[in-house]
């Protein structure tokens, strides 16, 4: 039979659920190209308390939800950056992940003041996803506090790919 997917906001008390499937997929995607400092500035953010807080703040956090497991999740801070977006290895190549990115704009979508662009700070690995979706790379390779990141954006409106932070939109 096969598994129907939800997509719904975070539930309080699913936090630690939450941050395990982070911590189990950042462990292996991510964390090998990251110094110490740097695998620690994540979980110094990935944890359930600080993500609790930031959901009673300005962020927006939405989870994949497969008979009953939670399969992914997606954090927007602001409704203008993608701070999070992971899914577990069992669910991986079943558009669980664009399924997340496409519920986030939606509900972004469905405010007043809908946003020109969404950025996302992306792991190496993630890059050719993202490019997939039409997120394209403002910049070079970052690292801040350890954190080795490519920034990439999407614009949201009127169908025109962001190409460049200095290009004219």
């Amino acid at each position: 039979m096969a598994k129907s997917t939800i997509y719904r906001p975070l539930r309080p008390g699913e936090e630690a659920e939450v941050c395990n499937l982070v911590a189990r997929s950042f462990n292996e995607f991510i964390a090998p190209e990251f110094s110490e400092d740097g695998i620690e500035e994540f979980f110094r953010y990935a944890n359930p308390r600080e993500l609790a807080k930031r959901s009673l703040g300005n962020h927006i956090t939405i989870v994949a939800e497969t008979d009953g497991a939670i399969a992914g999740i997606i954090e927007i801070r602001g409704r203008r950056h993608i701070s999070m977006l992971f899914v577990d290895k069992e669910f991986h190549r079943r558009g669980i992940a664009k399924e997340l990115v496409g519920t986030a704009l939606e509900r972004i979508g469905s405010g007043s003041g809908t946003p020109e662009k969404i950025t996302v700070n992306s792991s190496t690995f993630a890059v050719p996803f993202y490019e997939s979706l039409g997120f394209v790379q403002t910049s070079g390779p970052k690292t801040i506090h350890g954190v080795l990141h490519i920034p990439m954006a999407l614009k949201l409106s009127g169908g025109n790919i962001i190409g460049n932070e200095n290009a004219s939109a």
